[in-house]
């Protein structure tokens, strides 16, 4: 196979920490992957006055895949090029327990689900604004009591957007997505979660057109729960669900419940697809009170290059950085103190190097 260009952005905070033990992994395990690592992120920024100059940008523009570790402050701005400027618009969560994390549930195990979430419209970027602004804007317009927008005075909006093609697109994915993992041995389910039964026309246009494109698969099956309820579901039946997808802000929440769910943010990863270049992140963010105490769980980050590599087709690689990753947490020797233990964020990821080899 061709070597693969990948650029490592580390960001802010922990982002740094995370992505210079996932490089190291990556780079010691011999794997076809020429990583180049350009200034970006609070060290571009204090040096040029630009979180994210030029050449960081050329350089993820020519590469296969973008690797990303977390931004704050003028960061935001890498994170907004990468989803927004890329067209990432498919976020997909794994949610999966490995055995020896430290989970909050008494019975964790054999918890392995997708969550997909619609990453470029609904309530993100935030679309605001004044009340008065809008209620001069849409004079005519009366909410579900009558009233006009005058009525509320000073305050603030923000608009949801859930559109044909944004809908259209991140059905498709998880139908694909469901049908790819019941040839795995998965249930082969899609779970459409919204608030259809409130938003009965943004949320209600996304269910019926998830539902649309479930009905052209008759071998997948299809459920539908209100957020509300799903939030609650996922802790009590965590092992029935197979593919989710929600909406952007949705998704985000019962993105990071889940999580918890397996052991906590360290240890979820994302993939951010379907654009020009995919880019791959935690999701714990940028962490800034534990930020160079190297103390930081790297599993995200690394479950993340797992990802990576799936996405480049490096399928026996993916695989064995994941069962190695299992295996450190298995053994318990060498685990960070967000799961019980006392290793450092090199020390775990000496402990997953070691078990690859």
């Amino acid at each position: 196979m061709p070597r693969k260009k990948i650029i490592a952005l580390g960001g802010d905070g922990v982002g740094p920490e995370v992505m210079e033990v996932a490089c190291y992994i990556l780079e010691k395990a011999g794997y076809a992957l020429d990583i180049l690592k350009p200034l970006c992120g609070s060290e571009a920024f204090q040096a040029r006055g630009n979180a994210f100059p030029d050449e960081a940008k050329k350089l993820c523009e020519e590469s296969d895949a973008i690797l990303f570790g977390a931004a704050e402050g003028p960061s935001v701005a890498i994170l907004v090029y990468l989803r927004w400027s890329m067209d990432n618009y498919i976020n997909l969560r794994p949610v999966k327990y490995y055995p020896g994390a430290l989970s909050p549930l008494k019975n964790p195990e054999g918890i392995d689900f997708l969550l997909i979430r619609e990453n470029s419209e609904g309530m993100y970027p935030g679309r605001e604004g004044d009340i008065p602004w809008l209620a001069q804007k849409m004079s005519d317009y009366k909410d579900p009591f009558g009233r006009t927008l005058d009525f509320y005075g000073e305050g603030k909006f923000a608009i949801r957007l859930i559109t044909r093609k944004g809908t259209d697109r991140i059905a498709k994915y998880a139908v694909d997505l469901a049908r790819e993992r019941k040839s795995q041995g998965f249930a082969g389910k899609v779970t459409c979660i919204t608030k259809s039964n409130v938003l009965r026309q943004s949320c209600g246009f996304f269910q019926k057109t998830v539902e649309e494109a479930v009905k052209k698969s008759t071998e997948i099956a299809y459920e539908h729960f209100h957020v509300d309820d799903a939030a609650r579901r996922l802790i009590r039946f965590p092992r029935d669900f197979d593919v989710i997808v929600t909406s952007n802000m949705f998704g985000d929440i019962l993105a990071d419940e889940a999580g918890e769910m397996v052991g906590g943010l360290g240890i979820a990863p994302s993939a951010c697809l379907g654009g020009r270049k995919p880019y791959f992140e935690p999701v714990h963010g940028s962490a800034p009170d534990i930020a160079g105490q190297g103390i930081v769980n790297p599993t995200a980050m690394i479950l993340s290059a797992k990802m990576m590599l799936d996405y480049l087709g490096m399928k026996e690689e993916a695989l064995g950085l994941e069962a190695a990753v299992a295996r450190v947490y298995q053994e318990k020797k060498y685990l960070t103190p967000d799961q019980g233990g006392k290793a450092t964020t090199r020390q775990f990821a000496e402990a997953v190097l070691k078990a690859i080899k």
